[in-house]
């Protein structure tokens, strides 16, 4: 499915392109990376200071019943860990080495735009696509029984996992490399909180869930694992 490009969206305010796909192993789509990835030029919305964007920031775990729309989700994608430059190798979240050995996947529920009203859909990065992983309500409700059965999880429209293949950061800096994977991710879910702040969205980050059954639900390969995981909605008043 192809996201709306940020350059669409009313969040966008910065000029970037997008270079060649990444030859590191990550899933990579078919499609051309010029394209399908965001070349964003200029948006409607102004964006809000970063001093109050980091001021407000908060846990957000009460959620209304609004969806979060594609422009909104789009960009939320592409904030929290996006193509930002001239190659896939920048992007929005610093990587060491520029390795990127974390995976963007997502948890939708009752959403009325993309082509399955719920499901679980992985992010291309370089493409600025989703691939649907499974569809259903079964495949939503199992990831919130993994998650503990958390209010935030069971009622937020979009729930953010992000997963990792150890080997891609492993091979170059040995076993300081698992380290850098959580860095990576806490980098990528700050980016994420961040983003949430400027497009009016709540975000609040949970690592409480059952690993090998979200890996389960998500159809990992065994070279992949879990590592975190975040959910998004609109702030219920």
């Amino acid at each position: 499915f192809k996201l709306p490009s940020p350059e669409d969206t009313v969040y966008s305010s910065h000029s970037l392109s997008c270079g060649s796909e990444s030859s590191d192993g990550s899933k990579g789509s078919d499609s051309s990376c010029g394209s399908q990835s965001p070349e964003v030029s200029g948006g409607s919305k102004e964006h809000m200071p970063l001093f109050e964007i980091l001021r407000t920031r908060r846990s957000v775990r009460r959620y209304s019943a609004e969806e979060i729309s594609a422009e909104c989700l789009s960009y939320l994608l592409w904030a929290s860990c996006g193509v930002s430059g001239d190659s896939d190798e920048f992007r929005t979240a610093p990587s060491a080495g520029a390795i990127h050995p974390v995976e963007t996947y997502i948890s939708v529920q009752n959403c009325s735009w993309l082509p399955v009203k719920n499901g679980i859909w992985y992010y291309h990065p370089t493409t600025h696509e989703l691939s649907l992983v499974s569809e259903g309500t079964d495949a939503v409700a199992g990831l919130g029984r993994a998650c503990m059965m958390q209010p935030q999880v069971l009622r937020a429209p979009v729930v953010f996992f992000w997963t990792a293949k150890p080997y891609r950061a492993v091979w170059k800096y040995g076993t300081r490399g698992y380290r850098d994977i959580f860095l990576d991710a806490g980098h990528i879910c700050q980016n994420l909180y961040l983003a949430g702040v400027d497009a009016g969205i709540g975000v609040c980050a949970i690592n409480a869930f059952a690993d090998e059954a979200v890996k389960v639900i998500l159809h990992l390969p065994e070279d992949e694992t879990v590592v975190y995981a975040a959910t998004c909605g609109h702030k219920r008043q």
